[in-house]
């Protein structure tokens, strides 16, 4: 079976690469599909496979293929402002995988707070990461109210929506998967 989840993995990594190039500007900063298929990477790869796929995506990114928001690449990504968001992108699903992995047949309320839970601990990593950024590398620190403009305020009302829409995707295939035996409660 680890044959079939690194594929799944390796889809889902195609999936991050062009969810980066899918790009809506809407005001200063654009707003891109990857919160919506990390948080489905965790819903359907689970907590092991889903980040696996993240990982493997910022590793093509940090070694130059462009990969990252809008075709950037390099590791510098990694401590510029959005580094944290990437860094937390991991953590968002592997969360995910363990909050849903635990509830496979969860509804959908229940379902969309783990995947909300999950998207809020990303997005206090990415805040995290957006201060030390502006502080020791661009060297120019931002309180949290300004922070929490820039970084959260812009992306949280989209975000809930893809979250939403995650939610839905993700249930509906989760119990198609597990009604032919391929996830979860039913695999022995």
């Amino acid at each position: 079976m680890q044959l079939r989840e690194m594929m799944l993995a390796a889809i889902f990594t195609a999936f991050m690469i062009i969810s980066s190039y899918v790009v809506v500007p809407i005001g200063p900063v654009p707003h891109t599909l990857q919160p919506l298929v990390v948080l489905l990477s965790g819903i359907l790869l689970g907590s092991k496979w889903g980040p696996v796929s993240i990982m493997t995506w910022i590793i093509l990114g940090v070694l130059g293929l462009p990969v990252f928001n809008q075709g950037q690449a390099g590791a510098v990504i990694l401590i510029g402002p959005t580094g944290g968001f990437i860094f937390g992108f991991v953590v968002c699903s592997w969360l995910a995988g363990v909050l849903t992995q635990n509830d496979p047949n969860a509804c959908y309320a229940k379902t969309f707070l783990y995947l909300l839970a999950s998207l809020l601990v990303a997005y206090a990593l990415g805040l995290a990461g957006f201060m030390l950024s502006f502080e020791y590398f661009l060297e120019k620190p931002m309180t949290l109210g300004k922070s929490l403009l820039l970084a959260i305020a812009p992306f949280l009302p989209f975000d809930i929506i893809k979250t939403a829409i995650a939610t839905y995707v993700g249930v509906k295939v989760r119990k198609a998967l597990i009604a032919a035996g391929l996830f979860g409660a039913s695999k022995k």
